[in-house]
């Protein structure tokens, strides 16, 4: 009786172009080099593994949190986002240390939980996610529970875009269990833009006061390694002669620590950052917060008399930086506008 079932599915599929959402959704990572899954999975996720393409390999993790963990280390690794599939509302709930770093780490993860069945959503299910989009806020940038299967693939190609977006993060999608065996039209991968350049007339301004410093110290997160710009930082740091800093918390390494004008580790305390950079009249973030604190300080954000500018590729950090101006958009394309001025 299932190969009869079997068979009318292939010769629907064949007569309307249609594809199961397990189908149309693998054909997809396979589009975004997604062929690596990582999890830890229960009964509301087995309907995915179903004729698991040879071309995939599923890394097992024994607890969620695990399981995030390592696909966060491996979409740093490839600067690729990494596709995790959680258990339900527990799996999700036991992951969301892992999802919280992953979130600090502004490391881009697609990650898929479980959800009973559709027909008994209705009677509160045993280990079902009752809001399941809300559980892992507000440390994903976006989630979702498709109302339709349908829906599916076109919600993992959303928040894989979601996900890649600077500042790229976790993105979260609920799939309820009988999902996978509907028929859906195939999704294509689209191409989408990864980049911000900076707003010319501010980074000018930033490269004037850059220019015109006398002690100029850079001061350097996790987004300079992230956006691939480790060389163009080193020659902008040689141009100017200028001491570089690592940004306080910094997940990342912007610079080599051999070199003669790197010049250490900034704590994650005001007054300490105040006098460590001390005798800079111009002080510039590259990627990273300015500052991030982790215990409580009083007085100024920077010294007196030394000026603060920041490029970052987030809006919300720019947004509640204490000081200075501000530049959004691509590390790396930022510092190759300041090192192409005259």
């Amino acid at each position: 009786m299932m190969k009869d079932v079997v068979r009318e599915q292939v010769q629907e599929q064949t007569r309307t172009g249609l594809v199961t959402v397990r189908r149309a959704v693998t054909d997809l990572l396979r589009q975004f080099g997604m062929t690596t899954m990582f999890g830890n999975p229960g009964s509301t996720e087995l309907g995915l593994f179903l004729d698991f393409p040879e071309d995939f390999r599923y890394v097992l993790g024994l607890q969620e949190s695990v399981a995030v963990g390592m696909a966060d280390g491996y979409a740093q690794a490839t600067r690729n986002a990494a596709f995790v599939n959680l258990h339900s509302a527990v799996g999700v709930g036991h992951a969301m240390g892992a999802i919280f770093t992953a979130h600090k780490n502004r490391t881009p993860l697609v990650i898929t939980a479980g959800q009973q069945s559709r027909a008994i959503l209705p009677f509160d299910p045993f280990l079902f996610s009752s809001q399941a989009t809300e559980l892992p806020k507000p440390y994903v940038k976006w989630s979702i529970e498709p109302a339709r299967a349908e829906d599916v693939p076109l919600a993992i190609a959303r928040a894989y875009y979601m996900a890649m977006q600077p500042p790229c993060g976790p993105v979260l999608v609920s799939v309820p269990a009988d999902d996978w065996g509907r028929l859906c039209e195939p999704v294509q991968a689209r191409r989408v833009s990864r980049s911000i350049r900076p707003d010319e007339a501010m980074l000018d301004r930033i490269g004037q006061r850059l220019d015109a410093a006398q002690r100029p110290a850079l001061v350097l997160g996790a987004a300079v390694d992230r956006d691939e710009a480790w060389d163009e930082v080193v020659a902008l740091a040689e141009r100017h002669r200028a001491a570089v800093w690592t940004a306080p918390m910094s997940g990342r390494n912007g610079f080599p620590e051999n070199h003669p004008l790197f010049a250490g580790f900034l704590p994650a305390a005001r007054e300490r950052i105040v006098g460590l950079l001390s005798g800079h009249d111009f002080i510039l973030a590259l990627g990273a917060a300015a500052f991030a604190y982790h215990i409580e300080g009083e007085g100024p954000h920077i010294p007196p008399g030394s000026e603060l500018a920041q490029i970052v590729d987030d809006p919300n950090t720019l947004a509640w930086a204490p000081a200075g101006m501000a530049a959004l958009g691509s590390v790396r394309a930022a510092v190759r506008d300041l090192l192409d001025r005259p």
